[in-house]
């Protein structure tokens, strides 16, 4: 449930508090929990609904702190006193929770006990002996970054709350996470690649960057990696193709000594993506594909611990002549308004392997996909199935046709439904809308039971679109289709969860309209390796 509420889905989070009896327990951890629900609340809402439900959160949080909860109850029952708008209460609740019994050792349980006497200190006015107390909390946990970015967005919110300035919280700020690109070239000079990497050094350095996304094709790739991993950042590779096809295709044609360096690269790598893990078919947009979700790698990461995103890219200042390549990348950053630094690139070089065999128009899309079934189809009674498809899938038929965008390709099969979109942000509207459709049915009116809920798993990826030789109809098919599918089992009832391909592209180009929270990682099946998950939701 905790991951649930960290990952936006607040409302279903909520009613498993409740279904699973949590909601009557003295638990401490219950009750914290409890209380970290009312607060999601309370932070999306605003007006008198957001102070009620601080007020209402600042009871179980001291309701927490009396059955063992100590300085964390206390001290988060002073915010959200601060936040229903009761002063003397929050005074008097942080006081405590300065005096309330704690550790002060080094690790995570020492680094949130000063930060909890940080956030105490900060409420009572006493903003120079917070800062010195975050400080020593940083300095005993160093690495415990995701540590650092929840306490940096509490403490930001209340310095938004009582108009206090926050630089001085940018100790908390973890080091930025960036995505990495270049030209692809043969062996250069020593000179030349000696001047190239300490550019490259300088800027990861500048920018204070410990997390890289990129490829590792010969040239830019690779240097950038040896930089990173140089620096001590954390490096991640995105891949196009099956490992060994994406040697022969975009590192060993351009000289033997490239192929060692992208090993050496990929043994140290802190994780490997693959975009596709079939070999190179001609097909470049499975190039572009890879680039923008490295991307969106970059920013979802950056999102999930509150710090920036960069981009980092050694460009010839060309426009990049197909869908991929140096170029190509440097543009579609740019349409996002993010930090850019370009090292130039004096010579020419090719953006993307040339075309080993040739692929028919139509044959290859990259598309958004929607799997959706209902939880609690299987147990209906044979005599309710007609009232479920006058009802629940009629509903989603008309929330279907009066989609702005609506799919370009659907199928149907018992209580499953396959939709396919051109962009990942009218299959995200897509999905949301059918959500909250459904939950406007009358199902009880009926005789269907109120459990029937929609499971929602969407995807971004490249396809083959091809012509079913059986009915003749458009027939869109492909691994990535798999990849949809496998998610829906692992949804949420009520919920939509998106792959990380699919969140990037969200969190890149529409991160104003929706949100992607992580949740964690698919189940296991079969030879389908587990993938990271998001749950979707609105602003």
């Amino acid at each position: 449930m905790l991951s649930l509420a960290r990952a936006g889905a607040t409302d279903f989070a909520r009613a498993e508090f409740v279904r699973l009896g949590l909601s009557t327990s003295d638990d401490p951890e219950a009750l914290s929990l409890g209380a970290r629900l009312l607060k999601d609340v309370a932070l999306a809402a605003d007006g008198p609904r957001r102070r009620a439900f601080a007020r209402a959160s600042a009871r179980a949080y001291v309701a927490a702190a009396l059955n063992g909860g100590g300085r964390y109850g206390l001290v988060n029952a002073a915010t959200m006193s601060l936040l229903a708008g009761d002063v003397g209460r929050t005074a008097e609740l942080a006081a405590a929770a300065l005096d309330a019994a704690g550790v002060a050792a080094n690790g995570e349980a020492g680094y949130f006990d000063r930060a909890s006497r940080a956030e105490a200190l900060f409420l009572l006015g006493r903003r120079a002996e917070a800062a010195g107390m975050l400080e020593a909390a940083v300095a005993g946990a160093p690495g415990s970054l995701s540590a650092h970015a929840s306490t940096l967005r509490q403490l930001s919110m209340i310095a938004a709350e009582i108009g206090a300035p926050a630089a001085w919280l940018e100790i908390l700020r973890p080091p930025a996470t960036a995505h990495f690109t270049g030209h692809m070239f043969v062996a250069r000079e020593a000179g030349d690649e000696v001047a190239l990497k300490a550019g490259m050094a300088d800027l990861v350095r500048a920018q204070k960057i410990g997390f890289g996304y990129g490829g590792l094709a010969a040239g830019a790739d690779i240097l950038w990696a040896e930089t990173l991993l140089a620096a001590g950042a954390e490096l991640h590779v995105v891949t196009p193709l099956a490992l060994a096809s994406y040697a022969e295709t975009s590192v060993r044609p351009f000289g033997e000594h490239w192929v060692g360096r992208f090993e050496a690269c990929l043994a140290r790598a802190a994780s490997v993506r693959f975009a596709a893990r079939d070999p190179y078919a001609g097909d470049d947009e499975v190039f572009a594909y890879a680039s923008r979700f490295a991307i969106g790698c970059a920013i979802l990461r950056a999102e999930g611990l509150s710090t920036r995103a960069v981009q980092v890219a050694v460009w010839d200042g060309r426009a990049a002549a197909g869908p991929a390549g140096a170029g190509a990348d440097v543009a579609y950053w740019r349409e996002t308004g993010r930090p850019q630094s370009i090292l130039p690139f004096e010579r020419p070089a090719p953006d993307a392997p040339a075309a080993v065999a040739a692929t028919e128009a139509g044959e290859r899309g990259v598309k958004a996909m929607l799997f959706i079934d209902v939880r609690g189809f299987g147990a209906l009674h044979d005599a309710q199935v007609p009232a479920f498809f006058e009802v629940v899938m009629a509903g989603m038929a008309e929330a279907i046709a009066g989609l702005a965008a609506p799919p370009e390709h659907v199928e149907t099969w018992g209580d499953g439904v396959f939709l396919v979109f051109d962009q990942p942000s009218d299959a995200a509207e897509a999905a949301l809308v059918l959500l909250e459709a459904h939950r406007r049915l009358n199902l009880r009116a009926r005789g269907l039971p109120r459990h029937l809920a929609l499971r929602i798993g969407g995807h971004y990826g490249p396809v083959h679109l091809r012509v079913n030789p059986i009915t003749g109809a458009q027939a869109v098919v492909g691994a990535h289709v798999v990849v949809a599918a496998r998610i829906e089992p692992d949804v949420a009832p009520g919920a939509a969860y998106v792959s990380e391909a699919m969140a990037g592209i969200l969190a890149t180009r529409h991160a104003d309209q929706y949100r992607c929270g992580y949740v964690g990682r698919t189940t296991p099946r079969k030879s389908f390796p587990p993938v990271s998950i998001f749950n979707l939701s609105r602003r």
